[in-house]
């Protein structure tokens, strides 16, 4: 690129006319300007938290602060005034600055042992590109952690599902993944209601295991009967009597000369899951009133009653309160079933949860097909972490499941994703339906978090096994936790 072809003849015919001494005191405050400028320039540079590099259109550097010598180990004295390509073979910086683009915390290895998060732009002036500019983020202990982890997870999950073994029949809630406090608050409830009679409501938009927390509940309540789940959307209206409450021989046309045992009579002793309850026919709903105050149901054609002792958990993900509003469902109904309710969180609202949930889903995909995964790239992980997930968990598994049987090696990558999804993750596209944008350091931070969590967990919270496990220092480990806030009073052996 050429030099700019800036017309400087006004202000010399303005130097020109003035006196040799005003000239020089004018220079001489330029100067300081420019010394004072430079000096805040410099400061700045060295306070944040961040390697800056300039170049210049030439692609040589003309800036690079003291975090930039930190994290490549080259100085400026080496570097300053020479070309970029000289010490860098991946270069982010030069093709933004030439394609005139910007890009704002991507994933980018300039060099093969580092990992930044980058945002650069091009150098404008008067219309024209006279250099560019970056600012890079070290992540590269993070990737480390995670890689290692994910060369480890088999083991770890080994000792889990025997540890599992031993706690399954204990906690009946294992089986729900997280630790963020929206979903420890769901699972402290669900446990104080499981041991009563009260019947549950569990709300939460589709796809966050709503059935997952009626199964749980049921198997600790402890009692011997069956769990029934009944899709109240995917019964007619005209067959969800006959299937509920059953039929006496010879009720109806088409009826088994036998009659029917209705699904209520099926899960006498144990636990009825109402899903989707928003959607159960306006006319079925008084007699299922009925059936929870007199504990009681009527087979159709019948006119004695057949006694019931049933446990009920209604599931909806619609709202229920603008229904009765509306007129659609009965209030009355609403009340007997919404003695305890547990609103379950969507996966946007728990993003803390990511990592774990896809490590679990990857596990369980890869036993399922036989597949030998060990390794999840890292801009995938970055992905999975920015999208909103308007399917919640449901689609999450779905995701996974789809990487896992098309994966042609251990590692998996962006490149199997739906292409809906990739495209929205790599344009980012997916920040435009966040009610709040996900901050990506925040994210690696908690990545970083679960996998010091899982190998303290799995050494027994020995912190120098556990830095060994993690390929870091024991004074590294050290620092990580009291930056992250990871409390373990155990004594190291």
């Amino acid at each position: 690129m050429t030099g700019l072809n800036i017309d400087t003849s006004p202000v010399q015919h303005f130097l020109e006319s003035q006196q040799p001494e005003k000239v020089v005191e004018l220079f001489g405050q330029l100067l300081l300007n420019h010394q004072i400028l430079q000096a805040r320039f410099d400061a700045l540079l060295n306070t944040i938290d961040e390697a800056i590099c300039i170049i210049d259109d030439s692609d040589r550097v003309v800036v690079w602060n003291n975090l930039a010598e930190h994290l490549y180990g080259i100085t400026a004295q080496e570097i300053i005034n020479k070309p970029i390509e000289q010490f860098f073979s991946n270069l982010l910086l030069t093709k933004v600055m030439k394609e005139w683009k910007t890009v704002h915390e991507q994933h980018h290895t300039p060099c093969p042992d580092k990992h930044v998060l980058i945002n650069a732009r091009p150098v404008k002036l008067a219309g024209q590109v006279i250099g560019g500019v970056c600012a890079e983020k070290d992540i590269t202990e993070v990737v480390r952690l995670h890689e290692k982890l994910s060369q480890t997870h088999e083991e770890v999950e080994s000792l889990k599902q025997e540890l599992g073994k031993i706690n399954i029949q204990s906690d009946s809630f294992s089986t729900i993944y997280g630790h963020s406090a929206s979903i420890c608050d769901a699972v402290s409830v669900a446990r104080r209601v499981a041991s009563t009679n009260v019947p549950v409501l569990l709300r939460g938009e589709s796809g966050t295991g709503k059935e997952l927390f009626a199964k749980a509940i049921h198997q600790a309540s402890g009692v011997a009967g069956p769990f029934v789940a009944i899709n109240c959307g995917a019964i007619s209206a005209s067959l969800f009597e006959s299937e509920l409450f059953g039929y006496q021989p010879g009720a109806f046309t088409g009826a088994d000369r036998n009659g029917k045992v209705g699904l209520l009579e099926q899960a006498h002793g144990g636990t009825v899951l109402l899903d989707e309850l928003g959607d159960m026919p306006k006319e079925m709903q008084v007699k299922l009133l009925r059936t929870l105050q007199e504990k009681s149901i009527y087979r159709v054609g019948g006119n004695k009653p057949v006694a019931i002792d049933v446990r009920f958990i209604a599931a909806t993900h619609r709202n229920l309160e603008d229904m009765i509003a509306k007129g659609e469902f009965r209030e009355d109904l609403y009340y007997r079933l919404n003695v305890v309710s547990i609103s379950l969180p969507s996966l946007r609202d728990r993003m803390d949860d990511i990592p774990e949930l896809v490590h679990r889903g990857i596990n369980y995909f890869a036993h399922s097909h036989n597949k030998k995964i060990t390794k999840v790239d890292p801009e995938l992980m970055a992905a999975l972490l920015q999208y909103s997930w308007p399917g919640n968990i449901r689609e999450l598994f779905n995701v996974l499941e789809r990487l896992v049987i098309l994966a042609d090696n251990s590692l998996l990558t962006m490149d199997n994703l739906p292409n809906t999804f990739r495209r929205s993750a790599l344009m980012g596209q997916s920040f435009s339906h966040h009610e709040e944008e996900i901050n990506l350091m925040k994210t690696t931070s908690h990545v970083e978090k679960e996998m010091i969590l899982v190998a303290l967990a799995e050494a027994q919270s020995n912190k120098a096994i556990a830095a060994k496990k993690l390929g870091i220092p024991r004074s590294t480990l050290y620092y990580k936790m009291r930056k992250l806030g990871i409390v373990c009073q155990e004594l190291d052996a």
